[in-house]
């Protein structure tokens, strides 16, 4: 089953679009890794927190993912940046109304 991720990072004042370039640098290793489905930032307008929306085929995918070589760089990168330690969801899809707009799109469906 797949395993969706919201990872949710503050970045110390001012820092939002550095943390971005982090992600940057990692963001095709990570698009290669087994089973990634999708691995998107997204930084609050006007502001310095870093939202990345993950979506693994599996967990052991996310896993393998987490003890990676990419994340270890990404941990490397905004050691300095952030605030605090980042917050981390995993979540289980829960289907709304109009099947296209009611769900985060799975790969091949």
């Amino acid at each position: 089953m797949a395993v969706t991720v919201v990872a949710v990072l503050t970045a110390k004042p001012g820092r939002g679009p550095a943390v971005i370039d982090s992600f940057r640098e990692v963001s095709p290793l990570v698009h290669a890794e087994p089973g990634c489905e999708l691995y998107a930032a997204h930084l609050e307008q006007d502001g310095d927190t870093v939202v990345m929306v993950e979506r693994w085929s599996t967990r052991a995918d996310l896993d393998a993912h987490a003890a990676g070589a990419p994340l270890v760089r990404l941990n490397e990168l905004n050691a300095d940046l952030l605030e605090r330690p980042y917050d981390v969801w995993f979540l289980d899809p829960v289907p709304l109304g109009d099947a296209a707009k009611g769900a985060i799109p799975v790969e091949g469906a």
